[in-house]
């Protein structure tokens, strides 16, 4: 049986009717700026929208008076699959409105069509992965009274001068030394957010995760610490718990890693390095692991999480 072509005439605009936006459209473009890349079932569960076909045909709109824009290498990501979602990014028109409307720092240098058309397929789905999480976490915090989402840009607005100013804020440097030798590495996390807890007490009220999503590509040790390594990502996080640097760069009192990964086989390689090391200064719930499969749609935060000595872990 041959294989199936990827559909490419989503991809193509057509002449739609006139446009008027709503309040669910600024919610689409927001999230866009937010994460980048989403899929039509993202924005479904973010604007709250029963109807599919609704849902779609808006989408189809904004796409075709340019407020967002559909990356092309989307068709190759998913050419092998019998669903096929579409990936929205944003738009040139919706990067216009986000900055005049609602003052967002849309660089209008940044022509978006162009970068969308440029975008790998290894980094949107990269992206996309950072996006199921973290709409997970935005639909349970809407679900549950006591939770509030802490997102990056409230961290933002919270930390030092310093840090606010900075071009990458969420990127910092650490120092590990290892056989006598002193590497300096940049750490940038995939997502930093929080959880506030109305049911906890004020002084204790707020949790934050650093997220990283490791696909297995990256080796977790290397003999040379010079090189990237899974392992030399934790020293990183561990030097940033030591010398408080999520404190210094953020006000963060305490954070949590959160590892969503491949396997259980490469879980339990990566606690098997952490085991090895000579001197922890962090506890085994510092680090906290958790698997997702291709064929996994849903990731719930709760429940599922081991730490790095391989018991299970409540997350909050």
């Amino acid at each position: 049986m041959d294989k199936a072509k990827p559909k490419t005439s989503c991809l193509k605009r057509k002449h739609s009717r006139p446009i008027t936006l709503t309040d669910r459209d600024a919610i689409i473009l927001k999230a866009l700026h937010k994460y980048r890349f989403l899929t039509t079932d993202h924005l479904q569960t973010l604007t709250q929208t029963e109807s599919r076909w609704g849902m779609n045909a808006r989408l189809r709109l904004l796409y075709d008076h340019k407020y967002v824009d559909r990356p092309k290498a989307q068709a190759a990501i998913f050419s092998y699959a019998d669903k096929r979602p579409t990936v929205y990014a944003p738009g040139n028109k919706g990067a216009a409105l986000l900055s005049e409307r609602f003052g967002i720092n849309m660089p209008p240098s940044v022509y978006w069509t162009e970068k969308n058309r440029r975008v790998r397929e290894r980094h949107i789905e990269h992206t996309l992965s950072i996006s199921d999480f973290m709409i997970e976490i935005e639909a349970m915090c809407g679900a549950a009274p006591s939770l509030t989402l802490i997102d990056q840009a409230e961290i933002l607005a919270r930390s030092p001068s310093e840090t606010r100013r900075a071009k990458y804020p969420f990127r910092w440097r650490t120092q590990i030394t290892t056989k006598g030798q002193r590497h300096d590495i940049m750490i940038v996390p995939d997502y930093v957010f929080g959880i506030r807890s109305d049911e906890q007490p004020a002084e204790r009220n707020e949790r934050y995760f650093f997220v990283e999503i490791d696909r297995g590509t990256m080796p977790v040790t290397r003999r040379d610490m010079s090189q990237t390594s899974y392992l030399r990502k934790i020293l990183s996080y561990a030097d940033t718990f030591e010398r408080e640097l999520a404190l210094r760069r953020f006000n963060m009192t305490g954070f949590r890693v959160l590892t969503i990964t491949t396997s259980q086989e490469r879980v339990k390689n990566i606690q098997n390095a952490i085991a090895r090391l000579e001197r922890k200064s962090f506890s085994a719930g510092t680090f906290l692991f958790k698997i997702k499969t291709d064929v996994q749609t849903r990731l719930p935060f709760h429940s599922g999480w081991q730490n790095s000595k391989g018991a299970s872990a409540d997350i909050l």
